[in-house]
């Protein structure tokens, strides 16, 4: 395997899966359609439950079929993602195009991460993992940067040529990915194509068994996905309801992405101090929990920039968690079940974000979206305080 040409064609892949332009924007144009707050949240909850129920299974799908495979039809699943977000008439097609979104990120996540430890395995140089990674990290918030700059585009042309050249993407990264090589590290991964159909349904019934037996015997990287997972809930949450919440403070709405550039950028400096960390994970998370709690607190000022710099300080937190998690747990999976053990992380995020997204939808609608922002960010600094006090207690044990 030539590692160098492989890395440098799933950077292309990720720079282009993260070049979405509608991000920046798509509660304005859901709000322009007629939308309500509380139902953008009932569409977000939507997209969560799709990725709650299918986010392991796609990760199964992944180890038992192939990792390639897998992130083309991720990219097939988002053109259709995207047409049905430019249909009119029915507010069922937006759901759908949620559902399609859900399943499409469901594909990529853990795969893509899996895909690229095992070909740094095969070629022996895993050891490079966690600055490879943190690349992969930087690639994608500085392509998110980039689209928040062209949001005032966005909103220029409408929802539909947005959508448009969403689907153009998707179909980008599907032809970026038919040039990687699948990594074959295991003689599970080898047989991957000399499967029949009842030999799949066995592997299937084995794999979910042997996915369990881990989880159950490793409670630590449990705590370790929960973790990473609590970090990212609010930064999510900071995207959709900011656009909102600039407006109310009285920025254009035809700029909106603007402000927003330093927020996926401070996302890529958590990463790029991460990547040259090797202090006490713990330790770490608990801190990252503290400032991003206070930081999601922040936001809710009425101050632009007191509200950016929150925002900031809450990404930057999560770009350093996804990191030095990754790089910590991925040591302890094995490759066989390496997309299914990652993506136990992307189900948790969306377990929280299940319950999250629709309640502060409904809040945002009644109280204001910057008491939204005031209760998430104390929910936050709740649950880092009780983690502490427990990690305390055991390590005095």
């Amino acid at each position: 395997m030539n590692i160098e040409r492989q890395t440098v064609r799933m950077y292309l892949y990720e720079a282009a899966l993260a070049f979405r332009m509608v991000d920046a924007v798509w509660v304005i144009f859901l709000l322009e359609r007629g939308f309500s707050l509380a139902q953008v949240g009932i569409a977000e909850g939507i997209y969560h439950v799709t990725s709650m129920i299918f986010e392991v299974p796609s990760g199964m799908a992944a180890d038992l079929f192939g990792r390639k495979r897998t992130l083309q039809l991720s990219g097939v699943l988002g053109i259709c993602s995207a047409v049905f977000m430019t249909l009119e008439g029915f507010s069922g097609f937006v759901y759908c195009g949620m559902i399609f979104s859900a399943l499409s990120l469901n594909m990529a996540s853990g795969t893509e991460e899996a895909l690229v430890y095992d070909s740094l395995l095969e070629a022996g140089c895993e050891a490079r993992y966690k600055k490879v990674w943190a690349s992969f990290s930087m690639i994608a918030r500085v392509s998110s940067t980039f689209s928040c700059a062209l949001s005032p585009a966005a909103i220029l042309i409408g929802y539909r040529y947005t959508y448009y050249i969403m689907a153009g993407l998707y179909l980008f990264t599907i032809l970026c990915v038919s040039g990687v090589r699948e990594p074959q590290v295991t003689q599970k991964q080898r047989m991957r194509g000399n499967q029949i159909g009842s030999e799949i349904g066995r592997r299937w019934r084995q794999h979910i068994k042997e996915t369990g037996a881990f989880l159950r015997n490793n409670p630590r990287t449990m705590c370790k996905l929960l973790a990473n997972a609590a970090l990212a809930c609010p930064c999510y949450l900071i995207m959709m309801y900011l656009q909102e919440h600039l407006v109310n403070c009285g920025w254009p709405k035809s700029l909106i992405g603007i402000p927003m550039l330093m927020i996926p950028l401070a996302g890529a400096v958590g990463t790029r101090i991460a990547a040259g960390n090797e202090k006490g994970l713990a330790k770490a998370l608990l801190v990252c929990g503290v400032i991003s709690g206070i930081g999601t607190c922040l936001v809710g000022n009425r101050m632009l920039v007191v509200a950016l710099l929150g925002a900031c300080l809450a990404r930057a937190c999560e770009g350093f968690s996804e990191i030095r998690v990754s790089e910590n747990v991925n040591r302890d999976f094995t490759s066989d079940h390496r997309a299914t053990l990652v993506s136990v992380d992307s189900m948790l995020y969306s377990v929280l974000m299940v319950a999250a997204s629709p309640l502060t939808g409904v809040l945002g609608d009644r109280y204001g979206v910057n008491v939204t922002f005031y209760l998430l960010g104390g929910i936050l600094l709740l649950a880092t305080v009780i983690a502490g006090g427990v990690w305390n207690r055991r390590r005095a044990q």
